[in-house]
């Protein structure tokens, strides 16, 4: 993330320390294995690309802001989305599953970019002084960040298609998003960033 003055604030640590700890009792761990021993595939780096992706949002927003480029932009999305769904169909990802997560996102992101929009037109003396550039700095991170997240898609199918996916995501989202020191905007971002991750034909076993 960028340096921006007021956009990282730490709010009520130890308590979300304290109930991240009983989540991650309560549900088993988030890296590591199952009290039966079978290897269980952890949802943390999924949700920490996610993290970092949210966090990108900020350049984004820095890049845009103040010129011409809308944040919401429907072609460029769907460049994204029709790369996603090609790369998915490659590596043996569900390419309409990928979609539905890059959807997410992307909306994600542009959550994050009208919080900062917002907050820089109400105090300018906070707005950024630099512009990254799109095209050449943030994209190719935007990239990578594809990629990493098409390949823990696939290596969490089985893991996200069992019912307890919604609760094991939400003490992982807490973890990432404790030991990231994401900021209320950025916490939500990531949150609306994973709603489609569970969305799994369900398996029977936990």
């Amino acid at each position: 993330m960028i340096s921006i003055p007021g956009m990282r604030v730490s709010v009520g640590r130890s308590s979300v320390a304290v109930l991240v700890a009983l989540l991650v009792t309560a549900l088993g761990p988030v890296n590591g294995a199952t009290a039966t021993g079978g290897a269980r595939e952890s949802l943390v780096p999924l949700t920490g690309l996610s993290a970092e992706r949210v966090l990108l949002a900020d350049k984004v927003a820095a890049a845009k802001f103040g010129t011409p480029a809308p944040i919401d932009d429907p072609a460029r999305e769907q460049v994204v989305l029709d790369n996603v769904r090609t790369l998915s169909i490659g590596m043996g990802v569900d390419p309409e599953e990928s979609v539905a997560v890059f959807r997410d996102q992307i909306e994600a992101n542009k959550q994050v970019q009208r919080h900062l929009y917002a907050l820089w037109t109400a105090h300018p003396e906070l707005a950024p002084v630099e512009r990254p550039d799109l095209a050449t700095e943030v994209r190719p991170q935007l990239d990578r960040i594809t990629l990493r997240l098409l390949e823990q898609l696939k290596a969490t199918d089985h893991s996200r298609a069992r019912p307890s996916c919604p609760g094991r995501l939400l003490a992982t989202r807490l973890f990432v998003s404790h030991d990231r020191n994401l900021d209320p905007p950025h916490r939500a971002a990531l949150d609306r960033s994973l709603s489609s991750a569970c969305d799994r034909p369900a398996v029977g076993t936990p």
